[in-house]
């Protein structure tokens, strides 16, 4: 036989996983934003995130080309 929890001990079954994690001491302001947006603009958001990151990484490519030259 189980001795049931104490009242002031949450069960893992009677919270959510996102107050588990906010009491964990994790930030979900980022997801609670990002959900709050349509699949549609999430989408989008991602596009032009790895589009920013493709430019970087070209960039990178010219100056280390450019660095090779000159030395």
């Amino acid at each position: 036989m189980t001795t049931p929890l104490a009242p002031s001990v949450e069960s893992p079954l009677t919270t959510s996983a996102v107050e588990r994690a906010i009491a964990f001491g994790i930030d979900i302001t980022l997801l609670v934003e990002n959900l709050r947006l349509t699949p549609t603009e999430r989408v989008r958001r991602g596009q032009a995130m790895l589009d920013s990151v493709i430019a970087l990484q070209a960039e990178i490519k010219v100056w280390r080309f450019r660095q090779a030259q000159s030395a």
